[in-house]
């Protein structure tokens, strides 16, 4: 039995290379409302993250019932692109409920999203796809057969 309780939910964070071009991405093409972007720097930044000599830039993504944190490492030269695959510990992927899939895709293709598959109905009567972006991001866009 554990001594603590969840609360809720605060936020996801995800690393990006680019945080203005990510922002515009979800609140311009995706239609989330987005902060502004606060840059943070020193020894509190530093052992937070683990990442000796970090800065950072980090800016928030409110969607429905769920805030996603947006961050770029900008004093960091030797960063990698993810290539974790969806079956690798440590992968992850962010599902959007849509109403029009194909829609969906087609608005984030020019973002630089490529899907996996075309959409996929999938045994339970979702239509299902996964894109992935340049970043390492996936995205899944879903619509849900019992709506």
């Amino acid at each position: 039995m554990t001594e603590f309780n969840i609360l809720r939910t605060n936020h996801t964070g995800i690393t990006v290379s680019d945080i203005e071009k990510t922002m515009v991405f979800f609140r311009d093409v995706l239609g989330f409302e987005t902060t502004e972007i606060f840059h943070h720097k020193g020894e509190m930044v530093e052992k937070l993250t683990g990442v000796p000599g970090a800065q950072v830039k980090l800016g928030f993504v409110d969607m429905p019932n769920h805030r996603l944190e947006l961050l770029e490492y900008i004093t960091q030269y030797e960063r990698k692109i993810s290539g974790l695959r969806n079956c690798d510990p440590g992968a992850f992927h962010l599902a959007l409920e849509v109403d029009n899939i194909d829609a969906a895709v087609a608005a984030v293709t020019p973002s630089g999203f490529v899907p996996y598959s075309d959409p996929l109905t999938v045994p339970n009567g979702n239509r299902n796809v996964y894109l992935r972006h340049p970043d390492g991001i996936t995205i899944e866009f879903q619509i849900t057969a019992n709506r």
